[in-house]
């Protein structure tokens, strides 16, 4: 009988085939859970949770890939996998694999930026990042228990560093991005060391580790493969069909670029030669002119008219004639250059316990379409002791669905429109332009700050109640009910100071009355 030192080589050798052949099957789109599926049945185990964070088959580093992409795939099996085992290992529920899921999105965004030029504006790559957001937004909706409190909140901070995509220098470096991510995370994470701190509790303190080395790791990988900003290829193809090809393998896409690299090869080739005719090659047009001749003395110049001096425009005999002189072509006017948006984060609509409020961040009307197919963004108000916060937000319309709320501030926002019922203390707008804002049942008060172009609809409970505070603004109205119509009028921004008994009186200016 062999003995088990005999058997380990023939051991280790079956587990490197079983894993090639895994990966085989990966490559080739075969379900890996029914194969497992029948494994098991067979009697042979199978570590279901590791199949699940294996990458997919579009996934997988080939020899096309950049050095980017196969850097990626290393930090991925170094640090993130090490992560989410240790969240499984803590019963986590599905935080293991819906973490794997969020940096398998952010590959999918670092390849495409392989195989595609860099587009005008970075902000073209925000419709490429679904895969990310709905993993975070899986996160969000995540109950766990009580005592994963700090970690889940560990999780949410470091996950913030996905938004790095979307850096770019001068604005916003990604690295040192990524670096204040560790800080915020950490915030947390030094909780749960605290409380473990001696205690003889498995996998508490690595998950601590394992996250902040993730964090160090991508931030080094960054640094060294993507340090200004998202890196593309500058012979690649454009975004929207670098996305519509990545199904193909890198080696195919290679081979595309090889053969446009050789069709644009030949085509100059083709200019060449035809310059070289226009260019006064003379003694080969006479040849060629010499071949074509026939017997009787014709050729392809029989029968042209010589053209004298006086019928050469160029020459100063010209007088005019048939052919009038050359006109100069205008200039096309140079295209305008389209403005520059701003970056925007990821898109957030969630309910945050600590200060019991609403927050609605970095929607515009794509990310809002993912909540509705008109695009309307709603918030459901179950106590009136919450808040609401709308912040970076372009071009959306938000109704707040409930009968009273504690207060509504709208911050550094752009062509947003908000509906709601009451609010008990006031609505504020700050560092916007061209909002509307329409209150069905009573706002007290409406602070306006930093503004330019503000429109309020009032209902008729709130005309005699409301009153408006502004400073900094401009272009303001507020709009009231009159019988079966509705009557605007614009908020004073002039006004006349006087001075009275030694102190100052301010009058609303005469353009207004």
């Amino acid at each position: 009988m062999a003995s088990k030192a005999n058997l380990d080589p023939l051991r280790n050798f079956l587990d490197a085939v079983v894993t090639r052949i895994e990966n085989l099957e990966a490559h080739c789109g075969i379900d890996g859970k029914a194969v497992a599926g029948k494994a098991a049945e067979g009697g042979v185990k199978h570590h279901e949770t590791a199949l699940e964070k294996t990458p997919s088959a579009r996934h997988i580093s080939g020899d096309g890939e950049s050095p980017a992409v196969k850097a990626f795939d290393k930090f991925i099996t170094q640090s993130v996998y090490p992560l989410a085992d240790t969240c499984d290992d803590l019963n986590m529920g599905d935080m293991g694999k819906l973490l794997v899921d969020c940096f398998d999105g952010m590959r999918y965004v670092i390849v495409l930026a392989s195989r595609s030029k860099k587009p005008g504006n970075i902000s073209e790559i925000a419709g490429h990042l679904k895969p990310i957001t709905e993993s975070v937004a899986k996160i969000r909706s995540l109950r766990l228990a009580r005592e994963f409190d700090s970690h889940y909140k560990a999780i949410m901070e470091m996950l913030s560093c996905m938004s790095w995509v979307t850096c770019e220098a001068p604005s916003q470096l990604p690295a040192p991005f990524v670096k204040e991510c560790i800080g915020s995370s950490e915030f947390w994470s030094n909780r749960i060391r605290k409380e473990f701190k001696g205690k003889d509790v498995p996998y508490q303190i690595e998950f601590c580790d394992n996250m902040k080395k993730l964090l160090t790791d991508l931030a080094a990988y960054i640094t060294e493969y993507h340090k200004t900003g998202l890196t593309f290829n500058p012979k690649g193809v454009s975004l929207a069909e670098a996305a519509i090809r990545l199904s193909d393998s890198p080696d195919t896409v290679k081979a595309a670029e090889e053969a446009e690299k050789g069709a644009t090869k030949s085509k100059a080739r083709q200019t060449a030669v035809g310059n070289t005719v226009q260019g006064g090659n003379l003694m080969g047009m006479m040849s060629e002119l010499a071949q074509r001749q026939t017997a009787d003395g014709s050729s392809a110049a029989t029968g042209l008219k010589k053209v004298s001096k006086d019928q050469q425009t160029w020459r100063k005999e010209f007088k005019g004639g048939e052919a009038p002189p050359p006109v100069a072509k205008p200039k096309a006017p140079a295209p305008k250059k389209a403005p520059v948006k701003k970056k925007k984060g990821l898109p957030i609509l969630e309910y945050q316990e600590r200060g019991t409020k609403w927050v609605v961040e970095n929607q515009t009307k794509e990310s809002a379409k993912q909540y509705s197919d008109s695009g309307l963004i709603e918030v459901d108000i179950g106590d009136p002791k919450q808040q609401v916060y709308i912040f970076n937000c372009d071009e959306v319309t938000i109704k707040v669905n409930g009968a009273k709320m504690k207060s509504l501030i709208i911050d550094k926002c752009e062509k947003v429109n908000v509906v709601f019922d009451s609010i008990i203390s006031g609505c504020e707008v700050v560092n916007s332009k061209k909002i509307g804002t329409q209150v069905d049942g009573v706002c007290p008060v409406f602070t306006i700050d930093k503004t330019i172009g503000v429109t309020v609809w009032l209902s008729e409970a709130s005309c005699g109640v409301s009153t408006f505070s502004t400073s900094l603004s401009s272009e303001m109205n507020v709009s009231i009910p009159d019988g079966d119509d509705r009557k605007e009028m614009p908020i004073p921004e002039q006004f006349t100071h006087k001075i009275v008994d030694g102190g100052v009186t301010s009058e609303v200016s005469d353009l207004y009355h």
